[in-house]
């Protein structure tokens, strides 16, 4: 056991969620010996935990690895290649290290894909390709982002074809990998959970090879409890806002939540809020227990260490869901509408003035008779009898 800090038992904490499967026709990826990640843990030493625990909580860059779509056919998978080759603009590297700039040459792959595809099943649309993205976040220099996402491909996916561009057009350095569907011996392309976190790990590996300061730690393990909203729903909630189209059920069901957890007095925690909790508390605890291992050590290095932890957990956020925090912004926005509405004076109207209920006509006469009421007997004015006219002429 090397000396030091006991703190390898942060490789828990930093462990990705349990569930999901792995790719490939035998359940996993053909991942060369001694390349893998180890489930985002520290790496097992002591020096390894510590280099991770200070990259943690100095909050370098995560790295971004998604599957971003699937295409059908050799015509789908020759349009998105036109696309990720900007038709023709942007030069498209393959697996073989061959160079396309030309639309022609990019319908040729996707074209042989197809044909490999067609060659091993016998369903009417078969899944011809797989597309990803690997993304850092802006100020990233490009270039390394590139040749780090290059060794990526190398390494993780050696047993299948894809081809793959830089991206600079956006505010981030991102890019795109198309993997075929079908890859040596006829295994199949179907990446999982588990195979999209390991695949982080990689990635963030090769940019600090290349000098690039990168972590792929889990949501959970940053003390985030809301995910990031997925792609397509969020273009659509956009164009559902912007009027173009109408709100996916998804949204709707969450927002009809929100509002039910904004009327709520007091508010009703969800079992799911519950666990979040308790999930971020053990995340919290395992932080300061680290942050007390190395506050014991003789190293002015380990002792700056664990200052640092205990700030990085004072600075977790709340552990809000987003139907919480949907329904909080509901109820921030009713106090601010209550509150905005004042005279041109500046004056806080009264609750009579804010609630709809008689007219000024009707109560001019309730507030005289109120008046008349409070006046004692000899100084109320009497009522005067309405006059009838005399018609006895």
């Amino acid at each position: 056991m090397s000396d030091g800090p006991k703190i390898e038992f942060l490789d828990t904490t930093w462990r990705p969620p349990a569930g999901g499967k792995t790719t490939g026709s035998k359940g996993r990826l053909n991942i060369p010996a001694g390349k893998k990640s180890g489930g985002g843990g520290g790496g097992g030493t002591v020096a390894a935990t510590k280099a991770k625990l200070q990259r943690i909580t100095n909050r370098v860059p995560e790295v971004m690895v998604k599957v971003s779509g699937r295409q059908r056919g050799g015509g789908h998978t020759a349009a998105h290649l036109e696309y990720i080759g900007r038709h023709g603009k942007l030069e498209v590297e393959t697996s073989d290290g061959e160079k396309l700039e030309s639309v022609k040459d990019l319908r040729e792959l996707a074209q042989d894909w197809a044909d490999d595809e067609a060659a091993t099943t016998k369903r009417r649309e078969p899944l011809t390709s797989v597309s990803m993205v690997l993304s850092m976040p802006p100020g990233t220099d490009p270039d390394t982002v590139y040749q780090a996402a290059r060794a990526f491909a190398r390494t993780e996916l050696d047993r299948f074809p894809y081809a793959m561009a830089l991206h600079t057009d956006a505010d981030h350095p991102h890019v795109h990998l198309t993997v075929a569907a079908r890859g040596e011996g006829g295994e199949r392309f179907n990446p999982r959970k588990d195979d999209l976190a390991g695949w982080r790990e990689s990635f963030a590996r090769e940019l600090r090879a290349r000098g690039i300061e990168a972590e792929a730690t889990p949501r959970r393990a940053r003390g985030v409890v809301q995910k990031t909203e997925r792609t397509p729903i969020r273009k659509i909630r956009d164009r559902a806002e912007a009027g173009t189209a109408e709100l996916p059920r998804v949204l709707q069901s969450s927002r009809a939540e929100a509002a039910a957890m904004a009327q709520e007095k007091p508010a009703k925690a969800r079992p799911w809020e519950v666990k979040a909790v308790v999930r971020q508390s053990e995340v919290r605890a395992s932080y300061e227990k680290a942050a007390a291992e190395l506050d014991a050590s003789a190293d002015p290095a380990d002792r700056k260490l664990a200052e640092q932890t205990r700030a990085f957990i004072a600075s977790m956020p709340d552990p809000m869901t987003r139907d919480r925090d949907q329904a909080r912004q509901m109820a921030e926005a009713t106090r601010g509408a209550r509150n905005s509405e004042r005279d041109r004076e500046g004056r806080p109207l009264t609750r009579a003035e804010l609630l709809p209920t008689a007219t000024p006509e009707r109560q001019r006469p309730t507030q005289e008779r109120a008046q008349q009421e409070r006046q004692p007997d000899e100084t109320r004015k009497p009522t005067k009898a309405p006059t009838r006219p005399d018609r006895s002429r």
